[in-house]
């Protein structure tokens, strides 16, 4: 019950951090702030992964409060499928391949690079 309730505070934490990141840039007709929540939850869950296996915490309820908890509840899948089926619907193809390409390549580009620069200080 302990880590129901501790995902569930960082799962608040995170959607309301994403609603904040939504008010504060206003996609005008490119959805920029769920591209930068996606890219930002990626970058730190790929950093809680990195540190967590090469540092042993105390702390029980640190790692789902943070990787299921804040991250899933910033980062949204959900969001990003459905502005490539707008798209899609309302016939802007070539905005749907350069969205889901930046989501997807994007993605994988910044956790790579994160892997790649935090393996090499935090390695035993």
């Amino acid at each position: 019950m302990k880590k129901v309730l501790v995902v569930s505070l960082g799962g608040i934490a995170g959607s309301l951090s994403r609603w904040v990141v939504s008010l504060a840039i206003v996609d005008h007709g490119f959805p920029w702030a769920t591209l930068l929540v996606n890219y930002t939850g990626s970058v730190l869950l790929m950093i809680l992964v990195l540190y967590s296996n090469q540092h042993k915490s105390p702390k029980w309820w640190w790692r789902p409060a943070l990787g299921a908890g804040f991250c899933g509840g910033f980062t949204t899948y959900s969001a990003f499928s459905l502005k490539i089926e707008q798209y899609f619907t309302d016939g802007k193809i070539s905005t749907a391949v350069i969205y889901a390409l930046a989501s997807l390549v994007g993605t994988y580009i910044l956790v790579f690079a994160t892997n790649e620069f935090f393996k090499t200080k935090w390695a035993k």
